[in-house]
Formats: structure tokens, sequence, C-alpha cells
């Protein structure tokens, strides 16, 4: 008996729910990006990126609530790409700062009307309201958390 309890209460699972909306948006907002080449992680960084001088490997796992490693790949895919600079820290080796380049710039400008267009579908979808509820909801369980 206990087991068919459990199974019901796995539908209101808040990490499965999260996870499953997680994987269908991100699908989406690839699927949305790959006439620019890039994909939801690799522009979200991009975006980041552009908006700070520089940024190391951790500072950037951190905002994005990442592993290092996780991040590592996707600058280095940036980086070949030739949309991002990689180089050492000069107060101390280990650390490596990322910053934007040009072409990560005019990417970035190519990939900025896809984003909102697939933001405006999403939004426009759930409705403005009940929108900014469900950011301030997936904000204050990550505090809670």
């Amino acid at each position: 008996m206990a087991i068919r309890s459990s199974k019901e209460h796995l539908k209101d699972c808040a990490c499965k729910n999260l996870r499953m909306t997680t994987r269908v948006v991100t699908q989406y907002f690839d699927k949305a990006f790959q006439p620019v080449g890039l994909r939801a992680t690799q522009f979200a960084l991009l975006a980041d990126i552009s908006s700070r001088e520089s940024s190391t490997v951790g500072e950037l796992a951190d905002i994005f609530l990442m592993d290092q490693t996780t991040v590592t790949r996707n600058i280095e895919i940036l980086k070949k790409k030739g949309y991002v600079d990689v180089r050492q820290g000069e107060d101390d080796s280990r650390k490596r700062y990322i910053s934007i380049t040009e072409s990560g710039f005019v990417k970035l400008r190519e990939a900025i009307p896809l984003w909102n267009n697939a933001q405006l579908v999403i939004e426009q979808g759930v409705g403005e309201e009940k929108f900014r509820e469900f950011l301030d909801t997936l904000s204050y369980i990550q505090k809670l958390i």
C-alpha cells in the first residue's frame, strides 16, 4: 500500500517536474537558436559574459549554478568558434578570465531576436502576471534550498 501511495505523490515531485520542464524549455530554445549555431547554454553564457569586462570560470559557474566542468566545456566551444577569449590571470595563473570577442558580439546580436521570439511565446502563452509569479517562485525556491 505504501508503494502505491508513493507513486501517487511522485506526480507532484518538485524535482521531477522541474527537470521535465527544464528539458522541454532547453530543447525549445536550442531549436530557436539553431539558425545561428548556438545552444541555449552558450547563448546565456555569451549574454552574461558580454555584460562584464571579464569573468572567471568559477564566477560563471556560481552565476549559473553550474559545475565548473560544464562551464569550461561550453567556454571551450565558444572559444573554438572565436566568440570568447580566454586568458590566464596575471595575479594567479590558475585563474582563467573570459571575455567576449567582436565576433561574439556579432553572434549575440544575431541570436537576441531569436531569443526574444522564443521568450515572447512563453510569456504570452503563460500570461504576463503568471510568468512574473513563476519567476518569483523559482527565485524563492533557489533561495530556500
